[in-house]
């Protein structure tokens, strides 16, 4: 089922803005297609992405109506892993060396000091734990893992002082439900911390050239920094960006840690 510019006029899922017709690309598009050789043949289906007038978020309405089995058929299925390899080109290796893994190490040493006071909360964790969650766990850290995909995720328990949600909201087609979602779960002096690759604003043209924009992947959710900063707005939190990550706040937190707080 192919998309046209025709039909009624759509809004942004943040700001309520007017959101145009970008194109459409064909659902077997996925990130690792930028290294010169596609991993799946080209999709009869065509799946329409919008650009915000306002905020710039890049989205796609395609996938709105679907359930958790709908994803966990047509997007995280066994092929997921396949397209989205821990080690580019398909490699193994040990779990410690991962991007993933990595970056959790690094979350982890901007709050060493304070693992008897920071719970973590990591949403679309992938694992329970996930590698981000190992890496943190590993450091001495509580870890609780969150994925709507998975059925071990572990059962959620009060509010988190940090919420990491790495390389996810992109993923995120319903975006109103995961802002309350971290509103609900977030401490009052917690921090919620984000990963996501941003786009820029004004839109390009070309916009849909972006290796990022792929809805094999489930990439449904492209934002700015404009767009995270509404989406946090919204229920009440700052948002910010900084040389070493980008972070959403209600109050400045009271525990430790090496950011800008």
């Amino acid at each position: 089922m192919s998309s046209t510019q025709s039909g009624p006029q759509q809004f942004c899922k943040i700001c309520g803005a007017a959101a145009h017709y970008l194109g459409e690309l064909d659902a077997n598009k996925c990130c690792h297609d930028r290294f010169g050789t596609r991993m799946l043949p080209v999709s009869s289906i065509k799946i329409p992405y919008l650009g915000c007038s306002n905020c710039g978020l890049i989205f796609t309405t395609y996938m709105d109506n679907w359930t958790a089995e709908d994803f966990k058929k047509n997007i995280y299925n066994d092929d997921y892993n396949r397209i989205n390899p821990a080690f580019l080109g398909n490699e193994t290796g040990p779990l410690t060396q991962t991007a993933s893994y990595q970056a959790g190490s690094f979350i982890a040493s901007m709050f060493d000091g304070g693992q008897s006071e920071i719970r973590f909360l990591d949403f679309g964790s992938g694992g329970n734990p996930g590698p981000t969650g190992q890496a943190i766990m590993d450091a001495g850290f509580q870890v609780h893992s969150y994925d709507p995909y998975r059925a071990d995720a572990t059962q959620l328990e009060g509010r988190y002082e940090v919420i990491i949600a790495i390389e996810v909201l992109e993923h995120c087609h319903d975006l109103a439900s995961v802002a309350e979602f971290f509103k609900k779960h977030v401490a009052r002096d917690g921090l919620i911390w984000v990963q996501t690759q941003l786009q820029p604003l004004p839109t390009p043209k070309d916009i849909l050239e972006s290796w990022y924009i792929a809805p094999r992947d489930g990439h449904v959710s492209i934002h700015t920094v404009w767009s995270l900063t509404l989406l946090f707005n919204a229920i009440g939190m700052n948002f910010i960006q900084t040389a070493r990550a980008m972070f959403a706040f209600r109050n400045l937190p009271k525990f430790p840690n090496k950011l800008i707080f």
